[in-house]
């Protein structure tokens, strides 16, 4: 991933550049904030896009902008790099790690861990796995449906229908979905 900076600050808002025209990426460029002090705009794909060319002839306008620019992309070519830099770019490059095109605070985890777990019964593993994946982000609700397919999977009735049970009394009012899933798995 490589991130070209125009201007100093490092974060901002992300510009939704695909409906906005050239002019007014003009107007936003050389009009100050309302009150005072500079913008970050960040612009996602914007030079590998359609409207590339538009970008790299407006790279003197964005470098003279009070605000600062981010253009952050997968791969640049030698000619767009070579006009960032000319404009006076900072250019950065970031390796991409796993599990880093993930939303924002979001681990990477086994998602068919916890219904192999169910599927073995292991009550350690299915509540290490249900508490990785709702440290993950995973929503309860998508967690359950894994395991009430997985129930089903394996002919259990009886573990598909407490499943099923537990779902429905979490929108009663009950409990949380994710609690009544671990104590679930404790009680398996």
């Amino acid at each position: 991933m490589l991130l070209a900076t125009i201007g100093k600050n490092k974060k901002g808002e992300e510009l939704k550049w695909e409906g906005i025209s050239q002019e007014e990426l003009v107007s936003l460029a050389s009009t100050p904030a309302l009150f005072g002090g500079k913008q970050t705009f960040v612009l996602e794909g914007a030079l590998a896009g359609e409207r590339g060319e538009e970008f790299l002839d407006l790279l003197e306008v964005f470098a003279e902008s009070p605000h600062t620019f981010i253009f952050v992309e997968e791969k640049l070519l030698k000619g767009p790099r070579d006009a960032l830099v000319k404009a006076g770019a900072k250019i950065e490059e970031v390796k991409k790690e796993k599990g880093m095109d993930l939303p924002a605070g979001r681990r990477e985890f086994d998602t068919f861990g916890v219904a192999a777990a169910l599927g073995a019964k292991d009550k350690k593993k299915l509540w290490l796995g249900l508490v990785q994946s709702f440290a993950a982000g995973e929503k309860a609700e998508a967690v359950a449906g894994l395991m009430c397919w997985k129930a089903r999977q394996m002919k259990n009735a009886d573990l598909s229908r407490q499943l099923i049970k537990l779902y429905h009394d979490s929108h009663r009012g009950v409990g949380e979905l994710e609690l009544l899933l671990e104590r679930f798995a404790l009680r398996l």
